[in-house]
């Protein structure tokens, strides 16, 4: 992958950040919409465009291979669409949570567990559409409190899942190594390694 690729993968991992931090913004409570329903509408709506930009960061890092597949991979915007066409290129293409060990020589990876998988962005992506759109009256309403008492665990899967991770390129043997918050100034960057045996 060359440096404009690599580039705008962290551009959306970017985005993941300032979303992240809009989340904490409203769930801690330290800003408000000024009322409930609207915070929870708020925070999952980012959830949702988070999961967005998993799916357009992954259709970055595939895009040549996923092009000759798919004419319309520049107009895709729907997550669950855009990971059933990747998979079906690159059945590695979601992150792989991981953290260092720092004890070993050389370091290591070591997976994370708790993260939310790619079966969990789907359905949380299909659970936050559901408060797009104002439900209709005479039929069954949204539980408000399940989103309520979600938002939480959903952040910190995504958190775990991203943090650090591991992306498979279509060249099997080259990773992207992305650490979220990897300088100072708490932007992404992003390190490619190539497979060697042993």
């Amino acid at each position: 992958m060359d440096n404009n690729g690599i580039n705008a993968y962290l551009n959306q991992m970017f985005l993941i950040n300032k979303r992240m931090d809009a989340i904490l913004n409203i769930g801690l409570g330290e800003k408000s919409t000024l009322f409930k329903y609207t915070n929870i509408e708020f925070m999952t709506l980012q959830i949702r465009k988070i999961i967005e930009h998993i799916a357009m960061a992954n259709l970055i890092v595939n895009k040549d291979l996923y092009s000759r597949y798919n004419e319309k991979f520049a107009s895709n915007w729907n997550a669950r669409c855009i990971f059933r066409g990747i998979e079906k290129i690159n059945p590695r293409f979601y992150p792989e949570p991981v953290k260092t060990n720092n004890n070993t020589i050389p370091k290591q990876w070591i997976k994370v567990d708790n993260y939310l998988t790619k079966d969990e962005a789907i359905d949380v992506y299909d659970k936050c559409g559901a408060l797009m759109h104002v439900s209709n009256p005479y039929r069954a309403q949204i539980d408000i409190n399940y989103y309520d008492s979600h938002i939480h665990i959903w952040y910190n899967k995504i958190l775990n899942l991203l943090n650090q991770h591991i992306i498979q390129l279509v060249d099997e043997e080259k990773l992207l190594c992305i650490v979220m918050r990897g300088d100072e100034k708490g932007m992404p960057h992003g390190y490619e390694f190539i497979k060697v045996d042993g």
